[in-house]
């Protein structure tokens, strides 16, 4: 074979493995899912289908660029409250062995919905089980969501082990007023979630972003209160929300202009986490 003939090879050859990369690099960059079916999944997204009260929304397995032999799996349920001990029995007593992403929406019998979702690195349990693990006592926290809180749509979710966070992205009448409920039961949700009693609370919603350490609920909540109901504040972001794309950590308030100093006196008169934190006041229709 000619010299060219072999340069022609290697070019090819060259090319087509550049092809390759690119290819799998735009699979890795897109999160392109690849099925893998298995009889064993589709069992288990079945015995789950069979409990009453309970919906399967979506069920996968897959695997991804460029580790191919790791599969991934994910079940997303809607779920009755009252069928919340039975599922998560089935889900713990399967015989799949592999690792799933669990994601539940629960319907509350007080109208609420506690979205929840566990990490794929499931434990085994005492018994060699494989339970879901969503960083919190589910079932605690919904039986108590109903004495807290009417009518939300909330997520549910531990972040680095300290903090609950509590989100919600439903537009509700009166967001502001509406969320105060949430904060007048944090500690309450959080000792129901089984967290310590040293943890933070976070609410996070789009008119209301804060972070309720120990100790602070009456405070935030009196503060929130006359905030609302005295000076017309209609949105408060705190915490990470009030930090702007200037990084610097302040209080961002909207309400109207003739009351920005007295909100301002009752911030830095609150003995709060964040009473001497700077004030930035949005308008309401910038």
């Amino acid at each position: 074979m000619s010299k060219g003939w072999w340069l022609a090879i290697a070019a090819f050859g060259s090319v087509s493995l550049l092809i390759g990369a690119v290819t799998v690099f735009t699979w890795m960059v897109d999160e392109t899912h690849f099925d893998r079916p298995d009889e064993r999944f589709d069992r288990l997204t079945a015995q789950v289908a069979e409990v009453p009260g309970v919906t399967v929304d979506a069920s996968e397995r897959w695997v991804e660029a460029p580790i191919f032999f790791e599969p991934n799996a994910r079940i997303e349920l809607s779920v009755e409250e009252a069928s919340l001990p039975a599922l998560l029995d089935a889900a713990c007593t399967s015989p799949y062995r592999d690792s799933v992403s669990w994601s539940l929406r629960v319907r509350t019998e007080g109208a609420n919905v506690v979205a929840v979702h566990s990490d794929p690195e499931d434990p085994h349990g005492a018994r060699g089980e494989r339970c879901p693990d969503f960083g919190l006592d589910v079932t605690g926290l919904i039986a108590h969501v109903d004495r807290a809180v009417p009518g939300l749509d909330l997520r549910a979710t531990v972040w680095g082990r300290d903090t609950l966070a509590l989100g919600t992205a439903e537009d509700v009448p009166d967001p502001l007023h509406d969320l105060l409920p949430l904060v007048a039961h944090a500690e309450d949700l959080r000792d129901a979630a089984g967290l310590h009693p040293d943890r933070l609370v976070e609410i996070n919603a789009a008119d209301l972003i804060l972070v309720i350490r120990p100790g602070e609920q009456e405070r935030y909540l009196e503060l929130l209160t006359r905030l609302v109901e005295e000076h017309g504040v209609s949105s408060y972001w705190a915490d990470g929300g009030g930090t702007p794309s200037d990084g610097v950590e302040k209080v961002q308030i909207v309400a109207p202009d003739q009351e920005h100093d007295e909100i301002e006196d009752a911030l830095r008169a609150s003995d709060l986490h964040v009473a001497d934190l700077p004030v930035r006041f949005i308008p309401d229709n910038p």
